[in-house]
């Protein structure tokens, strides 16, 4: 069975074909190392690589950290990939994989494709892991495809741009900030940019220092869910312990966001002269104000892709449907 997967250092998106349709799912990230009880409900996790041991735990404090370009291709990045397959819905049972690597990654200073790095996630994917008192899926073979610039395929499809046309895509996820820009209806490739230290991350940290500010210290995962929530007054009454200091986590992180779009922005400021704009990946909607107010384009020019995380692994998929 073919599934393509966008395995983001904060959530790995998949999609694949079941009776004629595009079919989706997300699987956060949050792993420590040890394992968690088995004896109450289903939830448990618990996953060996080698000698290690680690386990799924959406609230520990002790997650081990995956905003940093490694996770590319250690452990956190092989576990990552069978946890969203298991939470799929997916029988367990032999798949092929297309995943996707940053453009920083994917590409070498020269925009040619760098084959060791492609070689690395290869091996890195195909490594054995052992899941305790589970069925695991086989992974038979790895194709490695550049995040970000697939994600424009239908909406280009559908604008149908001229061959003198520029667009933007700027694919913002935990770790990484990638953009190239398309000529026409990819008639081209101008540019990529990809830089490995920018990302939501910025924000998630500053989300969880306020959270243990705030006597309510945990796990990246629930750090970026009351980033998503900022404005649930109820839910983060329900999560912050010292309800004195809701207003100072709220701060804080709009703070972050503002931060955020700051260095976006000084990231991509050498692209100012572009058509239109496209917006992916779980950091979208962060930025969309920041890039509208950086770039002189009329509104309608610049979007957001609907469903913007699970844009590139929607269109990877459409992409080989189609070839």
């Amino acid at each position: 069975m073919n599934v393509y997967c966008d395995d983001g250092s904060t959530n790995v998106k998949l999609a694949w074909f079941a009776d004629g349709s595009l079919k989706t799912s997300i699987s956060a990230n949050s792993f420590r190392h040890g394992w968690k009880v088995a004896d109450f409900g289903a939830s448990a996790f618990n996953y060996q690589v080698g000698l290690l041991k680690y386990t799924w735990d959406s609230v520990s404090r002790d997650a081990v950290p995956t905003t940093n370009v490694e996770y590319q291709y250690g452990d956190m990045n092989l576990l990552a990939v069978h946890h969203a397959l298991l939470n799929s819905g997916l029988a367990p049972q032999p798949v092929s994989l297309t995943v996707t690597l940053p453009l920083s990654e994917y590409y070498d200073q020269d925009c040619q494709k760098n084959e060791d790095n492609i070689e690395r996630k290869r091996s890195n994917l195909l490594r054995e892991l052992n899941i305790n008192k589970r069925e695991r899926f086989t992974i038979t073979d790895v194709k490695v495809m550049p995040e970000s610039l697939p994600a424009a395929f239908s909406r280009l499809a559908r604008l149908k741009p001229g061959s003198s046309e520029t667009s933007l895509i700027i694919d913002l996820g935990g770790t990484t900030l990638d953009a190239g820009i398309i000529v026409g209806q990819f008639d081209d490739i101008s540019a990529v940019h990809g830089n490995p230290g920018v990302g939501v991350s910025v924000v998630t940290r500053a989300a969880q220092a306020a959270l243990r500010a705030a006597d309510s210290e945990t796990s990246p995962l629930m750090a970026d869910t009351v980033i998503r929530s900022r404005k649930d007054r109820a839910f983060l009454a329900s999560i912050i312990n010292d309800g004195d200091k809701i207003d100072y986590v709220t701060d804080k992180i709009e703070e972050a966001i503002a931060t955020l779009g700051a260095q976006v922005i000084g990231e991509l400021v050498r692209y100012r002269n572009v058509n239109r704009i496209f917006l992916v990946g779980g950091g979208a909607v962060l930025i969309e104000d920041a890039v509208r107010q950086a770039w002189p384009l009329s509104p309608e020019r610049i979007e957001i892709i609907p469903d913007p995380q699970l844009a590139l692994v929607r269109e990877i998929a459409l992409y080989h449907s189609e070839v």
